[in-house]
């Protein structure tokens, strides 16, 4: 499993006795790790590998050059040339980070070398789909588990296979290609396992369910270095926490099997009101997204330049219905609003372009909408920047009320008065739709009754002052913190927090201990440890 996270707005705010043990799994509901059935036979050829025993020893010069040595991939160590690249996350606040090393895994069995040389020498484990965790948690001291060289997607009639790292954009292009497509977010360097396995919200969620929802089956590699294809009969316990479940506890995921939808023509919208209109179309906005017909996704936007004054409320979003029927309903919202916007925008646009569009990068090519360079996952015509942010999140299961809409916005515009560069904004995403119609405990994403999720950040310029963050970092939580009276009390684990005082309960809700169960059985040891672990 992945510790990637990805938005679907994060680039548009910026522009995861042996008798008595088996019998407590079977009433947990979970098949312990080799029971009958549970996983598939080793492949021919291959020996079933087991959790290796020999005493722990701290890894040499001649043991880091031995897995590489059996890697087909590769492994970029300090003084290697590529490793100031290898190194960096999307994120530059997690530049300090050095790891011991990065393996760019070329295949399942790479990824189990990779794990038996860390139970070996007790080396800690990231595992790396993307590099977009908001936590920096796809980075550590020890061995980064690189998954971007299994980037392959291939469609066979209606189910994708998608390898681990391949990145969004390339998802969305390879797919669209055939006329099909996976509902997932909108940033196109996010990695595609990572996104899923927490989640999923994004911009066709509403007509097609969440990207975990979509999730067929899965090739794992677990603690004990089994190979292991999951699916709703095969480990099923394990199938039902990869989907929502977040976090790298479970293995490392190296592909996923995927159901894929059709990919039609869409319409896109935007519509600006000035600061003025914030709080009436707050008010309104709660009220015509969630219930919009499943084909139409909104988002909200109150954003403020750090310095500066409170920018317009942004209404954007996709349409999967009709264009006229949308323009109907888009009127329909200015008139509750009371003001027609200031300017609004309404095009119809082949699935691709839309999903351009979403991720910020409309009228680029597919090379161009990845990092720069020549690494797994990045291309040398690559445009996208990284960025330093942080956020926070919150599900809502009622609407705010005017109080509370006045205390977000005053928040805004709180923001507005701090110096030091940078941006910030109040994401609202709407839920509803094929999302909530999956019960909560059906899949490991437990926020079946959201009406929508917020998402509070802020950037700064990559070179600010340690005062200038530490103010972005305050405003950030005292928004947090303002909130709490309307808020569920829930957070989206994508969008990892290390500052949750009971994330258990915030990501899982009552899937929480079904999952600590999971973990144990399938990661016995804590090889994939992280503060977020059970």
């Amino acid at each position: 499993m992945t510790s990637e996270s990805g938005g679907s707005s994060r680039r548009r705010v910026l522009g995861a006795g042996a008798a008595a043990l088996s019998g407590a799994f079977l009433t947990a509901g979970i098949v312990p790790p080799g029971a009958g059935g549970g996983s598939p036979a080793p492949a021919a050829g291959r020996v079933a590998r087991r959790p290796v025993r020999t005493a722990r020893r701290p890894a040499r010069a001649a043991d880091w050059a031995a897995l590489a040595r059996g890697l087909d991939g590769s492994l970029v160590r300090p003084g290697d040339r590529a490793y100031d690249a290898a190194r960096t996350l999307f994120n530059p606040r997690f530049d300090a980070v050095r790891p011991a090393g990065v393996a760019y895994c070329a295949r399942p069995e790479d990824v189990r070398s990779c794990l038996e040389f860390a139970r070996r020498h007790a080396v800690p484990v990231a595992v790396r789909s993307g590099g977009h965790s908001y936590a920096g948690w796809s980075s550590g001291p020890g061995l980064v588990v690189d998954v971007q060289r299994m980037a392959s997607v291939t469609l066979s009639g209606g189910e994708a296979r998608i390898g681990a790292g391949a990145k969004l954009i390339d998802v969305y292009d390879r797919l669209t290609a055939r006329g099909r497509t996976v509902p997932a977010g909108s940033c196109p360097t996010v990695g595609v396992s990572g996104l899923a396995l927490g989640g999923g919200i994004g911009v066709v969620s509403r007509a097609y369910g969440l990207t975990s929802d979509n999730v067929t089956g899965a090739r794992i590699v677990t603690a004990d270095g089994r190979v292991r294809d999951v699916d709703a009969r095969h480990d099923p316990d394990l199938f039902w926490a990869l989907r929502g479940g977040g976090n790298a506890r479970f293995g490392v995921v190296t592909e996923l099997r995927m159901r894929t939808h059709a990919a039609p023509e869409c319409t896109t919208f935007f519509l600006r009101w000035p600061w003025a209109r914030a709080a009436a179309v707050v008010r309104e906005w709660q009220r015509w997204a969630p219930t919009a017909p499943d084909g139409i996704w909104a988002n909200l936007h109150l954003s403020a330049p750090v310095g500066g004054r409170p920018g317009a409320v942004r209404v954007g979003g996709l349409a999967l219905t009709g264009r006229a029927d949308l323009e109907n309903r888009l009127d329909r919202l200015a008139d509750a609003v009371g003001t027609a916007p200031s300017s609004s925008s309404v095009r119809t646009r082949p699935f691709m372009d839309a999903m351009k569009v979403m991720g910020g990068v409309s009228g680029w090519t597919i090379a161009q909408a990845h990092q720069k360079g020549d690494l797994p996952g990045r291309t040398t015509q690559g445009k996208v920047a990284r960025e330093s942010y942080a956020a926070r999140s919150d599900f809502y299961t009622r609407a705010v009320p005017a109080d509370g809409v006045a205390t977000l916005l005053a928040r805004v515009e709180r923001l507005a008065r701090l110096g030091g560069g940078g941006a910030g904004s109040v994401a609202l995403d709407a839920m509803g739709g094929a999302v909530n119609r999956v019960r909560p405990g059906d899949t490991a994403f437990v926020h079946r009754d959201a009406l929508f999720l917020a998402q509070y950040i802020v950037s700064w310029p990559d070179r600010a002052a340690a005062g200038t963050v530490a103010r972005h970092r305050a405003w950030l939580d005292g928004t947090y913190d303002a909130m709490r009276p309307w808020a569920s009390g829930r957070a989206y684990q994508n969008y990892t927090d290390p500052a949750l005082r009971d994330w258990r309960r915030a990501y899982y809700g009552a899937n929480a201990d079904r999952l600590a169960r999971v973990e144990a059985a399938y990661d016995p040891a804590r090889l994939f440890r992280h503060p977020h672990s059970f």
